[in-house]
């Protein structure tokens, strides 16, 4: 399982107490994941030639929740 981490600044990290930066974890598909996935779009778009890239940006997208 991969994680990415994202910073995000504290809108009030003027305040006393808190952090100035907070530290977001995010997961990140596996390549095998996105894989199945965009092999399960190919399989219901009718096994079509050339969808591959489409197939696999889609899967991507969808997993990583972009």
């Amino acid at each position: 399982m991969f994680y990415s981490m994202v910073k995000t600044s504290s809108m009030h990290a003027h305040r006393p107490g808190r952090a100035e930066e907070a530290v977001k974890v995010r997961r990140v598909a596996t390549h095998e994941e996105i894989a199945k996935l965009a092999y399960s779009y190919w399989e219901a778009g009718g096994r079509r030639e050339g969808t591959a890239w489409s197939d696999w940006l889609q899967a991507e997208r969808i997993l990583n929740g972009r």
